[in-house]
C-alpha cells in the first residue's frame, strides 16, 4: 500500500512556485526598508504551504 504524498498534488507546487515569488518580492521590500510590510509578507506566504501540509 503506497502512502499518499501531497507534494505530488499539483495546487501543493503551485503554491511553492506563488511563495517562492511572495519571497522574493518581501526581500525587494526590505531593502526598500519597508519591514514590517516585508515581515506580514513573508509570514503569509510561508502560511500558504504549511497549511497544506
Amino acid at each position: 500500500m503506497s502512502q499518499f504524498k501531497f507534494q505530488s498534488l499539483e495546487v501543493w507546487q503551485l503554491a511553492i512556485t506563488i511563495t517562492d515569488k511572495l519571497l522574493d518580492i518581501a526581500d525587494r521590500l526590505s531593502e526598500n526598508k519597508k519591514y514590517r510590510f516585508a515581515e506580514q509578507l513573508n509570514g503569509a506566504a510561508l502560511s500558504i504551504s504549511n497549511n497544506n501540509s
